[in-house]
């Protein structure tokens, strides 16, 4: 049996065992359970805008996480059919009224976590030179929040997100 493993600064990102002549069983990293993702929603949104929100805010973690998104590059079944890995945190969709949102926004930029606010421009438009414009003429209490994200260590994206009900 042969093994292989990357290091990067003295930690293992990735290792993979061979277990049999061509096939590789991946070895996954340790798993994160101390952060997670938030993501708060306007409760007034049609089913279709809730979707695109809430792909829009996990897509931008996804980008931001790079590295630390998952803990492997695959989930191998038996047979050798790789399954690519969805993110090693959890995701979890809450509700709010849209006049919660500003307050909440106001929070989340305060608590130095990563995030992202995705607002009504970003559904009405998919030209970046068209939000910006649009946004050159508003100030941010103008701006309509959609849904909002937040990363971090799990307990302080609680504390931030405890009083909105769980998206159902």
């Amino acid at each position: 049996m042969w093994s292989l493993q990357v290091l990067r600064l003295g930690q293992v990102i990735f290792s993979s065992v061979l277990s049999s002549p061509g096939i590789i069983m991946e070895v996954s990293n340790e798993q994160d359970f101390d952060n997670k993702i938030a993501i708060v929603v306007s409760k007034e949104l049609e089913q279709w805008q809730v979707l695109n929100t809430v792909a829009h805010i996990s897509a931008f973690f996804g980008h931001k996480l790079e590295d630390k998104f998952d803990t492997g590059e695959f989930f191998i079944t038996k047979d050798g059919v790789n399954h690519p890995r969805n993110t090693q945190y959890a995701i979890i969709v809450l509700r709010a009224k849209p006049g919660q949102l500003p307050n909440l926004m106001a929070q989340v930029r305060g608590s130095g976590l990563l995030y992202h606010g995705f607002i009504r421009e970003m559904i009405d438009t998919t030209n970046d030179d068209e939000i910006t414009k649009i946004l050159a003429d508003k100030t941010d209490s103008e701006v309509e929040y959609l849904g909002i994200g937040v990363f971090g260590p799990k307990d302080q994206v609680d504390s931030l997100t405890k009083k909105y009900q769980l998206w159902r």
